[in-house]
């Protein structure tokens, strides 16, 4: 289902993001998703072009970009979130000073969505307190459920 400027969810997901947007806009945050499903192909470009243009090794590299095929995004249930009232936040850490990351922090469980990579967390995935997934569906959970398993 498309969110608008060429951003794509499964339906399920965007139908709670969209919800979950006008729940937080009426408390006065704007909640602007910044990136959504992406193909195989352009997540081995954000992979591979980046780590050469970087000098990284592939380790590196995925702690902070999934190799293609890995990527949460390539779900459709996983999106990057923003602050539309602090846009020099958007995908840093900084991101969790603003009110979006505040109120997601209270409120994104109801509408299904769990922070993907938190602090410590198992993976080894830098900390991202913008990217967050739908954990609304079967589908969803048996997808994300793997992951939960790596340990360090």
């Amino acid at each position: 289902m498309a969110l608008g400027s060429g951003l794509q969810l499964r339906s399920e997901a965007a139908a709670a993001i969209h919800a979950m947007q006008q729940a937080a806009a009426a408390e006065g945050v704007d909640l602007q998703v910044l990136s959504g499903f992406r193909s195989i192909d352009l997540q081995r470009s954000l992979f591979f072009d980046v780590k050469a243009e970087r000098n990284q090794d592939a380790h590196t590299r995925a702690k902070v970009s999934a190799p293609p095929g890995y990527s949460e995004h390539s779900t459709g249930y996983a999106v990057d979130l923003g602050d539309g009232g602090q846009p020099s936040t958007n995908l840093s850490q900084n991101f969790e000073n603003t009110p979006a990351y505040q109120w997601l922090s209270r409120h994104a469980g109801r509408y299904h969505f769990s922070l993907s990579f938190p602090k410590g967390n198992q993976q080894g995935v830098s900390y991202e307190p913008w990217h967050w997934r739908f954990e609304g569906s079967s589908d969803a959970l048996r997808l994300f459920e793997p992951a939960q398993r790596l340990v360090p």
